[in-house]
Protein backbone atom coordinates (compact mmCIF):
# COMPACT_ATOMS: atom_id res chain seq x y z
CA UNK A 1 0.00 0.00 0.00
CA UNK A 2 1.43 3.37 -1.07
CA UNK A 3 1.45 6.50 0.99
CA UNK A 4 -1.00 8.13 -1.18
CA UNK A 5 -3.33 5.33 -0.87
CA UNK A 6 -3.00 5.28 2.76
CA UNK A 7 -3.47 8.89 3.24
CA UNK A 8 -6.75 8.29 1.37
CA UNK A 9 -7.68 5.55 3.21
CA UNK A 10 -6.92 7.17 6.81
CA UNK A 11 -9.09 10.19 5.75
CA UNK A 12 -11.63 8.13 4.12
CA UNK A 13 -12.14 5.83 7.26
CA UNK A 14 -10.46 7.74 10.28
CA UNK A 15 -13.77 9.65 11.69
CA UNK A 16 -15.87 6.34 11.73
CA UNK A 17 -13.23 4.43 13.35
CA UNK A 18 -12.81 6.42 16.13
CA UNK A 19 -16.67 6.73 16.98
CA UNK A 20 -16.60 3.40 16.41
CA UNK A 21 -14.00 2.68 19.18
CA UNK A 22 -14.54 5.09 21.44
CA UNK A 23 -18.30 3.11 21.72
CA UNK A 24 -16.30 0.31 22.50
CA UNK A 25 -14.41 1.39 25.12
CA UNK A 26 -15.71 4.84 26.21
CA UNK A 27 -12.06 6.32 26.73
CA UNK A 28 -11.25 8.51 24.24
CA UNK A 29 -7.37 8.22 24.43
CA UNK A 30 -7.45 4.15 24.17
CA UNK A 31 -9.60 4.80 21.12
CA UNK A 32 -7.03 6.89 20.02
CA UNK A 33 -4.66 4.08 20.46
CA UNK A 34 -6.81 1.20 18.97
CA UNK A 35 -7.63 3.75 15.58
CA UNK A 36 -3.73 4.23 15.47
CA UNK A 37 -3.45 0.15 15.66
CA UNK A 38 -5.72 -0.39 13.18
CA UNK A 39 -4.43 1.76 10.53
CA UNK A 40 -0.97 0.89 11.15
CA UNK A 41 -2.04 -2.74 10.60
CA UNK A 42 -3.50 -1.52 7.57
CA UNK A 43 -0.34 0.22 6.60
CA UNK A 44 1.74 -3.27 7.01
CA UNK A 45 -0.39 -5.22 5.21
CA UNK A 46 -0.18 -5.98 1.58
CA UNK A 47 -3.16 -6.71 -0.08
CA UNK A 48 -5.93 -5.70 1.21
CA UNK A 49 -8.92 -5.38 -1.27
CA UNK A 50 -10.68 -2.04 -1.53
CA UNK A 51 -13.87 -4.02 -1.29
CA UNK A 52 -13.42 -5.26 2.06
CA UNK A 53 -11.22 -2.75 3.13
CA UNK A 54 -14.47 -1.07 5.55
CA UNK A 55 -15.24 -4.44 6.52
CA UNK A 56 -11.40 -5.23 7.91
CA UNK A 57 -10.72 -2.15 9.25
CA UNK A 58 -13.51 -2.08 12.09
CA UNK A 59 -12.71 -6.02 12.42
CA UNK A 60 -9.08 -5.39 13.14
CA UNK A 61 -10.25 -2.29 15.53
CA UNK A 62 -12.73 -4.25 17.30
CA UNK A 63 -9.99 -7.51 17.72
CA UNK A 64 -7.69 -5.28 19.27
CA UNK A 65 -9.94 -3.88 21.57
CA UNK A 66 -11.19 -7.67 22.60
CA UNK A 67 -6.76 -7.86 22.98
CA UNK A 68 -6.69 -4.97 25.08
CA UNK A 69 -9.38 -6.18 27.74
CA UNK A 70 -7.76 -9.68 27.52
CA UNK A 71 -4.44 -7.74 28.71
CA UNK A 72 -5.67 -6.75 31.52
CA UNK A 73 -7.82 -9.47 32.74
CA UNK A 74 -11.37 -8.01 31.88
CA UNK A 75 -12.83 -10.16 28.67
CA UNK A 76 -14.95 -11.64 30.98
CA UNK A 77 -16.80 -8.38 32.15
CA UNK A 78 -16.75 -7.11 28.21
CA UNK A 79 -20.93 -6.98 28.21
CA UNK A 80 -20.25 -5.36 31.88
CA UNK A 81 -17.91 -3.05 29.99
CA UNK A 82 -19.95 -2.22 26.91
CA UNK A 83 -23.35 -1.43 28.76
CA UNK A 84 -21.26 0.99 31.18
CA UNK A 85 -21.12 3.73 28.30
CA UNK A 86 -22.92 6.39 29.71
CA UNK A 87 -24.09 9.64 29.13
CA UNK A 88 -22.53 11.33 31.55
CA UNK A 89 -19.05 13.02 30.57
CA UNK A 90 -19.41 11.64 27.52
CA UNK A 91 -16.90 12.72 25.46
CA UNK A 92 -18.82 12.03 22.34
CA UNK A 93 -20.61 15.47 23.07
CA UNK A 94 -18.29 17.33 21.37
CA UNK A 95 -18.94 15.35 18.00
CA UNK A 96 -22.24 15.66 18.53
CA UNK A 97 -23.79 19.00 18.60
CA UNK A 98 -27.48 18.81 17.63
CA UNK A 99 -29.46 18.56 20.74
CA UNK A 100 -32.01 15.97 19.21
CA UNK A 101 -28.76 13.44 17.57
CA UNK A 102 -27.40 14.22 21.43
CA UNK A 103 -30.30 12.32 23.27
CA UNK A 104 -30.93 10.09 20.39
CA UNK A 105 -27.71 8.97 21.05
CA UNK A 106 -28.07 8.96 25.10
CA UNK A 107 -31.02 6.54 24.43
CA UNK A 108 -28.69 4.61 21.99
CA UNK A 109 -26.29 4.16 24.81
CA UNK A 110 -29.09 2.59 27.29
CA UNK A 111 -30.10 -0.07 25.07
CA UNK A 112 -28.48 -3.62 25.30
CA UNK A 113 -25.17 -4.01 24.45
CA UNK A 114 -25.88 -6.34 21.15
CA UNK A 115 -28.99 -3.33 20.10
CA UNK A 116 -26.45 -0.74 21.24
CA UNK A 117 -23.38 -1.95 18.43
CA UNK A 118 -25.64 -2.37 15.78
CA UNK A 119 -27.35 0.80 15.62
CA UNK A 120 -24.04 2.11 16.41
CA UNK A 121 -22.55 0.39 12.97
CA UNK A 122 -25.29 1.16 10.81
CA UNK A 123 -25.73 4.40 11.84
CA UNK A 124 -23.13 5.96 12.81
CA UNK A 125 -20.41 4.15 11.29
CA UNK A 126 -22.70 3.59 8.23
CA UNK A 127 -22.21 0.10 7.57
CA UNK A 128 -24.47 -1.76 5.69
CA UNK A 129 -26.24 -5.14 7.14
CA UNK A 130 -23.84 -7.45 4.78
CA UNK A 131 -21.07 -5.34 6.75
CA UNK A 132 -22.53 -5.80 10.02
CA UNK A 133 -23.28 -9.17 10.10
CA UNK A 134 -19.39 -9.89 9.12
CA UNK A 135 -17.72 -7.73 11.65
CA UNK A 136 -20.56 -8.84 14.36
CA UNK A 137 -20.44 -12.57 13.21
CA UNK A 138 -23.80 -12.95 12.81
CA UNK A 139 -25.87 -13.67 9.64
CA UNK A 140 -27.29 -10.88 7.71
CA UNK A 141 -30.78 -11.94 8.47
CA UNK A 142 -30.14 -11.89 12.59
CA UNK A 143 -28.70 -8.18 12.44
CA UNK A 144 -31.45 -7.01 10.22
CA UNK A 145 -33.70 -8.98 13.46
CA UNK A 146 -31.11 -7.34 15.90
CA UNK A 147 -31.55 -3.64 14.05
CA UNK A 148 -35.48 -4.21 14.07
CA UNK A 149 -35.59 -5.11 17.54
CA UNK A 150 -33.25 -2.24 18.75
CA UNK A 151 -34.94 0.40 16.22
CA UNK A 152 -38.36 -1.21 18.34
CA UNK A 153 -36.77 -0.47 21.79
CA UNK A 154 -35.52 2.73 21.04
CA UNK A 155 -38.86 4.27 19.48
CA UNK A 156 -40.09 2.84 23.36
CA UNK A 157 -37.63 4.77 25.00
CA UNK A 158 -38.44 7.94 22.88
CA UNK A 159 -41.44 8.05 23.27
CA UNK A 160 -41.25 7.97 26.89
CA UNK A 161 -39.59 10.80 27.07
CA UNK A 162 -42.00 12.85 25.40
Amino acid sequence: MGNDDFEVLYRKYNNELYIYALSLCKNHHLAQDLVSETFFKALLSIEISEVYIKYWLFRVCKNLFLDHLKKNSRLEDLEGTLSKLSAEDNTLDKIILNEDRRKIYYEVLNLQPSYKEIVILYYYCNLSLKEISEVSGVSQGAARTLLFRARKKLKEFLEEDL
